[in-house]
């Protein structure tokens, strides 16, 4: 494995399982970012190349080119499970078949190979959190009304809640919520944080207990699927090195041997919480 130094580039919003792209001078390596979710399709496993960054200009940093031709196949128990390319130049892969169910406590080794390199990774499946519940299962967000300077002002203490679970020692948590709506309406108050288009919504990686959920933060009305996710130990490492202080940088952890990047997995409990206007 290559001793150079090198950067960590966080793409769109992960506040929770993130897109890092590692940059290093010289030539191009294989980077994997591989995760797992127990009872979901196998479908985020992505390959891209490194690229060079001038580390004066880092606003230039080219984006890294997808690796569309590799062989990537998933092992459980000796029992092979080949994943194809997804659709467009994205470098994602995926598994079409039916006979292929994570489950918690599951050991997995990825195996690739890229231009005659090959690439090796192994993963347990976490068990999930428990006890997942939101201390309010309704947010209601109120009717703006304009009364000119002394009137009322609205009250938005019933938009906002907490969405709580029970915490193990050491282990670090994210959170998710997506609208299951077939047809949401949008939330018509622009403020800041919200995300108009993504059902889905993403929250930084915690170790607490418990993450604040305030309804003017989400795109649509309607009902929400929270999902609290354990995360596994390869990516509470590599979450870690990229809170590192600038004047004292570390290599950000790897487990992929033959290449760079990170193969992990996760386990959700879930709850629910609905959005509805007064």
């Amino acid at each position: 494995m290559m001793r150079a130094f090198f950067s960590v580039i966080l793409l769109g919003v992960l506040a929770a399982c993130g897109d890092p792209t590692f940059v290093v001078p010289g030539s191009p390596d294989p980077v994997v970012r591989a995760f797992l979710y127990a009872g979901q399709p196998v479908n985020d496993v992505r390959l891209t190349w490194t690229v060079p960054i001038n580390t004066s200009d880092t606003a230039n940093v080219q984006v890294a080119p997808p690796i569309n031709d590799a062989t990537v196949v998933l092992v459980r128990n000796g029992v092979r499970y080949p994943l194809v390319k997804s659709a467009g130049d994205s470098g994602y892969y995926q598994y079409n078949g039916t006979g292929l169910i994570v489950r918690e406590g599951d050991v997995f080794t990825l195996e690739g190979s890229v231009k005659g390199r090959a690439l090796s990774a192994r993963t347990v499946v976490p068990g999930r959190p428990t006890g997942a519940r939101m201390v309010s299962s309704t947010l209601t967000i109120p009717t703006l009304t304009f009364g000119g300077p002394g009137g009322p002002r609205p009250d938005f203490s019933a938009a906002q809640t907490l969405v709580r679970w029970t915490k193990s020692p050491g282990s670090l948590y994210f959170v998710t919520l997506e609208n299951v709506e077939l047809s949401p309406v949008g939330v018509d108050i622009a403020f800041p944080g919200g995300i108009r288009g993504r059902r889905r919504v993403i929250f930084a990686p915690t170790a607490a207990d418990s993450l604040p959920v305030n309804a003017l933060g989400l795109p649509y009305y309607g009902r929400y699927q929270v999902y609290v996710w354990r995360v596994n130990e390869e990516y509470a490492q590599l979450y870690a090195t990229l809170q590192q202080d600038s004047r004292d940088l570390n290599e950000p952890f790897t487990n992929i041997t033959g290449g760079l990047g990170v193969f992990t997995a996760f386990a959700a409990d879930t709850t629910s919480v609905t959005v509805i206007k007064k």
